[in-house]
This record gives C-alpha cells, structure tokens and sequence, in this order.
C-alpha cells in the first residue's frame, strides 16, 4: 500500500526580505520538487515589476493577484511556493499545505537586503511603516504556520531545519 503525504506543497511564508526565494529555490532541488514564487508570476503575468503594480494599480489590485495566483497555484501538488510577504494577511491559504513560517527579526532582515533590494519593495521604502507592518503581521505569520523556523540563523542552517522537519514527517 502506497503512502499518501499529508500535505500537498510547501509553502513558505515571512516577512519581505526573510529568504522566503532564496531558501526555497535550495529546498525544492533537495527535495526533487518544483519552485514557485508567486511575486514572480505575478510580475511575468503583468508584465511589470511588483514596485510597479503598487504605484500604478495599487496594493489591493495586487493582493487580489496573490490571491488568485495561490489559488491556482495550490491545484497543483508537490511544490515549494514562495509567497509575498503579504499574502497570509490577505489569503486564506490551502488547508493542504504545509505552511512553515521563516521568522527572522527586523533588523536581520534589514541587514540581510542590499539597498538595491530594498529599494524594489514598495513597503520598506518607510522604515517606520515597515516596522510597524512587520509588528502587524508577526502573530497572523505564527497562526498560520505548521511549522516555524528561526531564520535569524545561517540560511543553511535553518533550510537543513526545515528539510529535517518535512522528511521526519514524510509530509510531501
């Protein structure tokens, strides 16, 4: 008799700037499985960049991009899924996946984000804005997950925590 997995994607959720891309992509080749990140799909599908879709349709019309984008995402099985730093606030993500919470600090995000990097996302233009949205979403990011990971730590580190995690459970 053949083993069903529990949960049918990866999904990795956190802050803007909390590794959510760069960890995924090294975690779905460990696991044999498919990338996806939705802020790039989004910006393919639209043609423009994400900074872009703020200033000229707003964040809601991008939200409902994510939302819909997750939702057709989540049909399909066996993938890691980056998600926008927004998207559990404004998403009622599949019941079938494992959701697992990078959870870095401010400041370590901060750290971590070239300004390059920093001045591609609209919402950490205003630090004081950024702080007060992280503080915001911190305790939706801890509902939602099934797994939380400190991701304060080198990124090898906690991507080997979460592989661990996902093959102790045989979740996928």
């Amino acid at each position: 008799m053949g083993y069903t997995s529990v949960y049918d994607n990866v999904v990795l959720i956190g802050f803007m700037g909390s590794g959510k891309t760069s960890v995924g992509k090294i975690l779905a080749r460990q696991l044999y499985k498919d990338f996806v990140d939705v802020d790039t799909i989004i910006e393919a599908e639209e043609k423009m960049s994400v900074t872009e879709i703020f200033e000229t349709k707003g964040e809601a019309y991008f939200r409902e991009l994510e939302q819909k984008c997750i939702n057709k995402l989540t049909e399909k099985k066996g993938q890691v899924i980056a998600t926008g730093g927004g998207l559990p606030i404004h998403s009622s993500i599949a019941e079938k996946s494992l959701i697992v919470y990078m959870d870095a600090d401010f400041d370590v995000i901060l750290s971590r984000l070239p300004k390059k990097e920093r001045e591609k996302r609209p919402l950490l233009e205003d630090e004081v804005r950024a702080r007060a949205l992280y503080a915001e979403r911190i305790d939706t990011y801890k509902e939602l997950a099934v797994f939380t990971v400190d991701s304060n730590q080198k990124i090898p580190i906690f991507i080997h925590v979460i592989r661990d995690f996902i093959l102790d459970q045989r979740v996928l």
